[in-house]
């Protein structure tokens, strides 16, 4: 493929003939989260040396996936890139297996222990917190009441309130997002990653929806605002913000 740059993932204990379909679709789908530029990114085959991965990356986004892989194993990866990361460096532990990413000039850009890793202590932690996000179900006749909260990446958060909490949050079910503070249980699992594992909701508010165009074009109309004096407010708050 012309204007691509290639990408080798392997997997030492795995070759073409013995990697199980349904484990290739797997890892196959942890490493497009991986790569991310979904739309640029093109598996090509299973090569042989071990089973190696390869893949094609578009030129407009050969900067942006190996940023990415760069970043995958540090504290400064994205939480997408982090948890891709991981979650492929438990199927090789799980397969006892261990797994690196090359580039075409057999360059390597990130490893993964897999069966390597080191055994992290498991601990639990409480703490107050806040989720944003929609209610997607309110459940149960206890004094304590089932709350699912999905937030903009998908995860789904199980909380609970109070009865009196839950017949206020009951009249946003599936509509708008709502922020909810209160007292968090998290534990962190051997893979060092944390998980929420209840959440009791204390307070919530409806988060505004209106666009940061609609607000600012409403503060032009307020008397004596700066704002009003201004061509393009929208760009000005970006600006300030340092959003380009």
């Amino acid at each position: 493929m012309e204007n691509s740059q290639s990408l080798d993932f392997s997997i030492d204990v795995f070759s073409p003939e013995t990697i199980p379909m349904s484990r290739l679709a797997e890892y196959l789908h942890e490493l497009a989260a991986l790569y991310g530029s979904q739309a640029c990114v093109h598996f090509k085959e299973v090569r042989k040396g071990s089973a190696v991965l390869h893949a094609h990356v578009e030129c407009d986004a050969i900067a942006s996936v190996e940023s990415r892989l760069r970043l995958a194993n540090t504290i400064a990866a994205p939480d997408d890139v982090r948890r891709a990361y991981h979650n492929i460096n438990g199927m090789l532990k799980s397969d006892h297996a261990v797994g690196q990413i090359n580039l075409p000039t057999s360059a390597l850009i990130l490893v993964f222990p897999g069966r390597d890793t080191a055994v992290q202590k498991t601990y639990r932690v409480k703490e107050a917190g806040v989720l944003d996000g929609v209610v997607i179900r309110i459940g149960g006749k206890d004094q304590t009441i089932p709350v699912w909260l999905k937030d903009a990446d998908g995860t789904v958060h199980k909380c609970e309130a109070n009865s009196e909490m839950a017949r206020e949050l009951v009249q946003h079910c599936l509509s708008l997002p709502v922020r909810v503070t209160g007292n968090g249980d998290w534990l962190r699992g051997e893979n060092g990653l944390w998980t929420l594992e209840k959440f009791k909701i204390t307070g919530w508010e409806l988060l505004d929806e209106t666009p940061i165009s609609d607000i600012l074009n409403a503060a032009r109309l307020t008397k004596g605002n700066s704002w009003n004096d201004l061509d393009d407010p929208v760009h000005v708050h970006l600006d300030m913000r340092g959003v380009e």
